[in-house]
Parts: structure tokens; C-alpha cells; sequence
């Protein structure tokens, strides 16, 4: 009977989904394959309609129109301010201290004999 149900199953993957997602079990979906068997009305339900797999299938160009329309212009530019702010930190702190370091070196004599 396991088997049987298993190859029920394998003929209909739509039904992983619900398993995963946390609607259903697969004690649930055995109990009512156990009942009902394979009539259609009982796993109609379950059958991924055209809407839902559309939906699924990825990010519609709407979708996206809608998230960027709900983006806060404002708080966008002051990100990207504080982040041209910290760039231009460091930038200023690599050729500062490259500039420094050439400037102020000297080297020492090593053989330098006292002047009396």
C-alpha cells in the first residue's frame, strides 16, 4: 500500500510544495488517498492552477515597478551620501599617509664621523 502511494505521489509533484510550505503533511495526504483514493475532485485543489505557477515562476516587471515605487527617495540619497562621505575618508587617509611617509623620511649617514 506504501508503495502504491508513493507512485501516486511521484505522478503528482504539486504536492511537495504543500508539504514544504507547511499546509499539509504527508500523514495528511496519505490518509486521503487512503479515503478517496484517486478521484480528481478530492486533489483538485491541489493542482497548481496557470495563475500560480505564473506567480512562481519569477519577478514580474509590475512587481518590480512597484518596489521601486515604494522606495524612499530621501532615505536612498542620505545612504548613498554617507557612503560617498566614508569613501572619500578613506581615500583621503591612504594618500595622506603615502604623502607623509615619502616627505618626512630621511635617511640616516651611517659612517658619520664627530666634528670636534
Amino acid at each position: 500500500m506504501k508503495e502504491e502511494f508513493k507512485a501516486f505521489v511521484r505522478k503528482r509533484p504539486y504536492l511537495t510544495k504543500y508539504v514544504n510550505s507547511g499546509e499539509m503533511t504527508w500523514q495528511k495526504f496519505y490518509e486521503q488517498w487512503n479515503l478517496y483514493g484517486e478521484d480528481e475532485t478530492v486533489w483538485k485543489k491541489y493542482i497548481p492552477t496557470e495563475e500560480s505557477t505564473k506567480k512562481e515562476s519569477g519577478i514580474s516587471f509590475n512587481s518590480v515597478v512597484d518596489m521601486l515605487g515604494k522606495i524612499d527617495k530621501d532615505s536612498l540619497q542620505k545612504g548613498i551620501n554617507s557612503v560617498q562621505k566614508v569613501i572619500e575618508l578613506l581615500q583621503g587617509l591612504t594618500t595622506k599617509s603615502a604623502v607623509n611617509t615619502a616627505s618626512t623620511y630621511s635617511p640616516r649617514q651611517l659612517f658619520k664621523k664627530f666634528e670636534d
